[in-house]
């Protein structure tokens, strides 16, 4: 989120090739005081709306349902045409299903701030990564946060080639810690005597 707030991509790669602040570098945004949308405010949703918080962002979201106010912890449930239109930033948290497959399409980049920036995190396939393109040459998507795609390990070369866009290779779980966590515990042996 911060590296396509940003426009990491331009500047990062200026520097690796020695050249301060090269060519194409442009004017990124500060997360304080902008609104974050959330599709999908399960566990990391709810990671992601606590992380944003201490940057000084609103939080918004939509759900199946709202959530507790324990869990919301001041984030405030809207509904999924209210997150579109609202959101500074959108970031895709929720699972893929038959549901949420292609959820996010050209009828709902339609709909989003001129400018909005896009974070997927979640699954690939909630985009239309064709429509996203179409967004971004356009101008109404500021930047994306690509971690997953539609046909992974292919990418769309519309997203390869646009410099405002920040690409992983699907590295969300890719830390120590993570994969430490995942390996199931030992079973416990007891000796009889």
């Amino acid at each position: 989120m911060l590296g396509a707030l940003r426009r990491i991509h331009v500047p990062y790669n200026n520097l690796r090739e020695g050249k301060w602040r090269g060519p194409g570098f442009q004017l990124g945004y500060d997360p304080e005081k902008k609104v974050l949308g959330i599709l999908g405010m399960g566990g990391i949703g709810r990671d992601v709306a606590a992380r944003a918080r201490a940057f000084g962002m609103t939080i918004q979201y939509h759900n199946r349902s709202p959530l507790s106010p324990e869990l919301e912890l001041g984030a405030k449930y809207v509904s999924f045409e209210e997150l579109l239109k609202t959101s500074d930033v959108f970031s895709l948290n929720c699972s893929l299903r038959k549901e949420t497959v292609g959820i996010i399409g050209k009828k709902e980049f339609a709909q989003m701030k001129k400018g909005v920036i896009l974070v997927n995190t979640a699954r690939g396939k909630l985009i239309d990564e064709q429509a996203l393109v179409e967004a971004l040459d356009e101008g109404k998507v500021f930047s994306a946060g690509l971690d997953v795609y539609e046909e992974e390990p292919t990418i769309n070369p519309g997203l390869l080639n646009n410099p405002n866009v920040v690409l992983l290779p699907h590295i969300g779980t890719a830390t120590l810690e993570t994969q430490v966590s995942l390996i199931p515990p030992s079973p416990s042996y007891s000796v009889q005597n």
